[in-house]
């Protein structure tokens, strides 16, 4: 590392040690448990972790006072995005004021606005995973991590920010053209100190047929830890960016209410260790509320163990997966489906990243939203809202990320249908799926 990355690395922990080494105690028992996992003094602590958070859970929240005489996790119900939305109150603790706490917003795969309040120590909790789980893949701390995924346009980047002194290179999905590209590329080889990199799926995708279509030998850019995020990773992707770059890439499976729940195994394909020291992964039938066997495909429904702000207890996250046994007997998740969202391609047919539905969000509040292309160059925006938007403004710009010649239409809706899955897509693409 250089000095500069070192003095970084230091900054952080000293900063850390200001506060109460939070962060490091976080980081150091994540690390522990789950190098541990088959121990009895690590299933100990799991199962105090889950003990504690049922306690808190019932005996400061209103939603879960109903669940007061349980004997087990199974007495507690199945809950979803919409419950908590619909009674976001209930599922408050009053150990906790909102002024401390953070609350998290996201858009969600599903369209409608969800947030989740967060209490501090939980948000160390989640800085101690990213640390523990990004340092299995290749990163330290103080390294040069290029992340790429839709940014805010208010991030702030200069030197007293945090992305600055964390060495976060902020790269917006939007700035993936060709030009672009090779200017990124260029920049790479340039700096020759250790990076990573950290992004959308389709956005690695998109540089790597950049660099097929100009025959591109390996890239000399001293890449040493590739994760991948919010879409599935394929098989593409996966060998394209191990020829480039000399690295094979990773799939991180988190969310934003929760955080990172596992993250494949950097010697096995498919399987992806669960972070059992933070959150216990049941398997759920894909109908009924009812646990199923290992190697079936279901529910994911995740126990947050440390957020005591706002506990949730058995959280269908809304994805589809599998779990098996290794050798060992500990758990893995085997397979991750539904984190992949329909593909949207511009009017040349390169594929629009489908995170750029978060961009709706600065022309209003909706319910939901859908963005859906019915045709070669035909798109519509589907907004469940009471507010007519600025839909002059919101055409101009999309036509920026569609293309010129892109036909977009807005319409407003009383509901997005519900899939028989019983999810709602945030992006959809009907003509492809026809093709």
């Amino acid at each position: 590392m250089s000095l500069l990355e070192v003095f970084r690395k230091n900054i952080f922990w000293f900063i850390d040690m200001l506060r109460g080494r939070d962060i490091k105690n976080h980081y150091e028992d994540i690390k522990w448990i789950i190098e541990n996992n088959d121990s009895n003094a690590s299933k100990v602590k799991k199962e105090k972790y889950l003990q504690q958070i049922l306690e808190h859970a019932v005996s400061t929240t209103w939603f879960y006072q109903k669940c007061v005489g349980y004997t087990s996790i199974s007495d507690f119900p199945i809950i979803n995005k919409n419950i908590i939305r619909n009674n976001f109150e209930q599922f408050l603790s009053s150990k906790y004021k909102k002024k401390n706490c953070v609350l998290i917003s996201t858009s969600g795969s599903t369209g409608a606005p969800f947030s989740v309040l967060q209490n501090m120590s939980k948000r160390c909790r989640n800085t101690g995973d990213n640390l523990y789980f990004s340092n299995k893949s290749g990163y330290e701390i103080g390294q040069k991590l290029i992340y790429i995924k839709i940014w805010s346009d208010t991030v702030r980047k200069g030197i007293l920010s945090r992305l600055w002194w964390q060495n976060i290179h902020p790269h917006s999905v939007f700035e993936l053209k060709d030009t672009d590209i090779e200017i990124f590329i260029k920049d790479l080889e340039k700096n020759k100190k250790k990076k990573s990199f950290l992004g959308y799926t389709s956005a690695f995708e998109a540089i790597c047929r950049y660099l097929d279509t100009i025959n591109s030998p390996k890239i000399d850019g001293n890449v040493r830890s590739i994760i991948t995020m919010s879409e599935s990773l394929n098989d593409y992707v996966r060998s394209k960016m191990k020829m480039y770059f000399g690295i094979k890439p990773i799939s991180r499976y988190s969310n934003n209410e929760n955080g990172i729940i596992a993250q494949e195994d950097h010697s096995e394909t498919n399987k992806y260790i669960i972070n059992s020291a933070s959150y216990f992964v049941e398997i759920f039938d894909l109908i009924k509320d009812i646990p199923i066997g290992k190697g079936k495909l279901g529910r994911i429904v995740v126990t947050d163990l440390h957020n005591y702000a706002m506990p949730l207890i058995r959280y269908d996250t809304g994805d589809i997966g599998t779990l098996e046994l290794d050798t060992e007997n500990i758990p893995y998740l085997a397979c991750i489906k539904g984190r992949k969202l329909d593909l949207i391609y511009d009017t040349k047919g390169a594929i629009v990243p489908s995170h750029i539905s978060y961009k709706l969000y600065k022309y209003g509040d909706y319910k939901q939203f859908q963005l859906v292309q019915y045709g070669e160059k035909d798109y519509v925006i589907k907004l469940n809202t009471d507010t007519k938007v600025d839909e002059k403004s919101m055409i101009e710009e999309y036509k920026v990320y569609f293309g010129e010649d892109a036909n977009i239409t807005i319409e407003y809706v009383d509901e997005i249908p519900l899939l028989s899955s019983g999810k709602r897509r945030e992006v959809a693409n009907t003509y492809h799926s026809q093709l």
